[in-house]
């Protein structure tokens, strides 16, 4: 679900509308045709003051990072096997590699629409478009991890989508999508010092159908399946 994505505007585009104070590093810009363990940007709240126990406290500096899309727990011996590219918010607070990151290490990932591909009664596939308009773009809720690379001490900055239980609006399409967050929720779920519980995700769940009465689909090219491919053609309706 939702492996592939696109975001059509520039870093210095996102960097507006998602009202972040810099961009940190070399972010990734335009590309029709982002695939798992490709470097994507994602947005973070981030303070420079620390608590007794670690929480971060006092004014907070809204960043875009690099990340690589396919979560890497901490715990983990290596980055190899196979990438976490989607956590279910249904479950996520269970799983060892996505607990500790929803405590306190969440972000948006800004799309500007993603693929999904419908099953059709003779077993083809037929990919979607959906997406949030010329000009729009989706806040996709995620959760990012940092892993140190126990060979040569390196630090690596891998994130992850989550998804739910799709909208009336698409099932025809799909039976999950990701989650999208509001106005509202964007501000909660990106805040470090608000604790990560089964409220917010809940609260970020709900919200997410709410963004999906809006969004538009279309059937694109099956060219969208070859990694290669990357140009405006592949969300042109067929």
């Amino acid at each position: 679900m939702c492996g592939r994505f696109v975001v059509a505007k520039t870093v210095g585009e996102i960097l507006t509308i998602f009202e972040a104070d810099e961009i940190v590093g070399d972010v990734p810009g335009i590309s029709y045709n982002v695939t798992p363990t490709q470097q994507i940007a994602i947005v973070v709240d981030r303070s420079f003051e620390k608590a007794a126990d670690g929480s971060p406290i006092g004014e907070l500096n809204r960043e875009i990072h690099s990340a690589r899309w396919g979560l890497v727990p901490r715990w983990a011996k290596d980055a190899a096997g196979a990438p976490l590219i989607n956590g279910r918010i249904e479950s996520i607070l269970e799983k060892p590699s996505f607990k500790d990151s929803v405590v306190r290490r969440r972000c948006v990932i800004p799309a500007s629409g993603y693929y999904e591909w419908q099953v059709k009664p003779d077993g083809t596939k037929q990919p979607f478009y959906i997406h949030a308009g010329d000009e729009g773009m989706f806040a996709l809720a995620g959760l990012y991890e940092w892993w140190k690379n126990p060979t040569d001490g390196q630090w690596l900055l891998s994130a992850t989508t989550l998804t739910k239980h799709t909208a009336p609006e698409l099932a025809h399409i799909h039976d999950r999508n990701p989650v999208l967050l509001t106005p509202d929720t964007f501000e909660a779920w990106i805040d470090p010092h608000i604790e990560g519980d089964l409220d917010l995700l809940k609260a970020a769940a709900s919200g997410s159908d709410e963004v999906m009465h809006e969004v538009l689909f279309q059937p694109v090219s099956s060219e969208v399946g070859k990694v290669r491919v990357n140009d405006p053609s592949l969300i042109k309706p067929i």
